[in-house]
């Protein structure tokens, strides 16, 4: 993107940025949002720094997790604009009726989504010894690899497509032409939060 993602201005009512358009669609469903990492991008939310000795998404998740108060907690990755407040609940209900599941993840074209998905605030410490045994490996610990090892309640797309049809709430902006077609999807759709 050739420069911090999660805080770049998402054009549109009051150029958020991007990181903040995300958490605010959501902002009504969990409590005060916390950032793993070092800048808050104005926010004034909570951060938190990556699980020492350790590096990427794996870190934040872990730090996140660990820094967090209640028992299930709704991650979020800082570069999806459109997640569907509807499929946040869906996984919500989801996390309440399978008490044994560590987490509660979506897949999407047979891969996990653990940027979109609630955990268990004490699957924590199973989530540290995972990463750990991954990182002795020759490639080291990816996050979809160290979740998958965690008691999940995977969310085939037939079940999540209920509640987010098109599949919107996957849509990130890894790039500056992902960015520019997402906010043309906002603005061209009143449902995305623009204007019709």
């Amino acid at each position: 993107m050739g420069s911090d993602k999660p805080g770049i201005p998402f054009p549109g009512p009051q150029d958020p940025a991007l990181i903040r358009r995300g958490a605010d669609r959501l902002g009504e469903l969990a409590g005060p949002p916390i950032i793993a990492g070092q800048n808050d991008y104005g926010t004034g939310w909570r951060l938190v720094e990556d699980e020492p000795g350790m590096g990427g998404p794996v870190a934040g998740l872990i730090a996140g997790l660990a820094s967090a108060a209640s028992d299930w907690v709704l991650v979020l990755a800082a570069d999806l604009p459109f997640p569907s407040p509807q499929l946040a609940e869906g996984l919500v209900g989801i996390a309440r009726r399978e008490p044994l599941a560590q987490a509660v993840v979506p897949e999407r074209e047979g891969r996990l989504e653990p940027l979109f998905a609630i955990y268990r605030h004490d699957a924590v410490d199973a989530l540290r010894t995972l990463a750990r045994q991954l990182a002795r490996s020759r490639l080291g610990p990816s996050l979809r690899q160290t979740v998958s090892g965690l008691r999940l309640r995977r969310v085939g797309e037939a079940e999540w497509r209920e509640w987010d049809p098109e599949g919107v709430s996957f849509l990130n902006c890894n790039t500056p032409g992902e960015l520019a077609a997402a906010v043309e999807r906002m603005w061209s759709r009143p449902d995305q939060g623009g204007n019709p």
